[in-house]
């Protein structure tokens, strides 16, 4: 691939990058999904070799910095689901004493079961 077409793929990369940010943060998950697809579809195409991106490297770096924001957006995104996913799971009945004493938890399957979100 040549100079001008590599950097050209590189800069459509950059731009679906933008765009897989902001889908992102709408909760655009059709848009989300075929910016990914294009993403991937790209990067296939790339194969490009140390000499080809010779003054290219703003680019890269700019690239790579929107690549770890984004990584770091749908990480912390899959973090607070699993967070929420863990309240919604959690009995919702206070722990109770047993015949023997010891504390024990009523399980009726948490509060999106029970009903008592």
């Amino acid at each position: 691939m040549n100079g001008p077409d590599l950097k050209a793929n590189l800069e459509t990369l950059l731009e679906l990058l933008l765009e897989e940010r902001e889908k992102a943060k709408a909760l655009d998950m059709p848009g989300l999904q075929k910016v990914v697809e294009a993403k991937q579809t790209l990067l296939a195409s790339l194969n490009p070799q140390p000499e080809d991106v010779a003054g290219m490297e703003e680019l890269l770096r700019k690239i790579d910095e929107e690549n770890r924001r984004n990584a770091f957006l749908l990480w912390t995104g899959l973090n607070w689901v699993r967070d929420m996913m863990g309240f919604f799971g959690k009995a919702a009945m206070p722990q109770v004493y047993g015949g023997g004493g010891q504390s024990q938890a009523l399980s009726q399957g948490g509060r999106l079961l029970s009903g008592k979100v």
